[in-house]
């Protein structure tokens, strides 16, 4: 079934990467409740968006494992090329590294809180994870444009 976004991508596809595109906001907006004190409502949030992603991924993975992607895929003019292949290396790094240290700085946090992060600094490696869940967004929506637009 063809997406909304009137390229050649799916409706998963679609709804993965409109939901990807908000996903630094919202994250922000999770940091600025924290700042405002509302730190078990940053908490809910925060794992809230860590399943939603979760699902969003696994999804997308089924999606492009068990339907026609691969063949539209192949109607790209950057198909198989170097271009593509090296922006899907750094986004799987990204995207790995996001999935990994979200999962961890959650773990971690929910086991300390809501005792004082003393010698664990949340919101440092929250920042370092915001910047690496924009780098995933970013090099994601270039594959997305690069396999279904051209």
């Amino acid at each position: 079934m063809l997406g909304f976004l009137g390229t050649r991508g799916d409706l998963i596809v679609d709804v993965v990467m409109t939901l990807s595109g908000f996903l630094p906001a919202i994250v922000l907006y999770t940091f600025w409740i924290a700042s405002k004190g509302k730190k078990e409502l940053h908490k809910r949030l925060q794992i809230g968006l860590l399943f939603l992603i979760t699902a969003l991924v696994i999804a997308l993975e089924l999606d492009v494992r068990f339907s026609d992607l691969s063949e539209i895929s192949k109607q790209s003019s950057y198909y198989g090329s170097d271009t593509l292949k090296y922006i899907f290396i750094v986004h799987l790094f990204f995207s790995i590294t996001t999935f990994v240290g979200w999962i961890y700085l959650v773990i971690k946090s929910n086991r300390i809180y809501p005792l004082p992060f003393k010698k664990f600094d949340h919101k440092k490696w929250g920042k370092i994870l915001f910047v690496d869940i924009i780098l995933t967004v970013v090099t994601g929506w270039m594959m997305y444009i690069l396999v279904f637009v051209y």
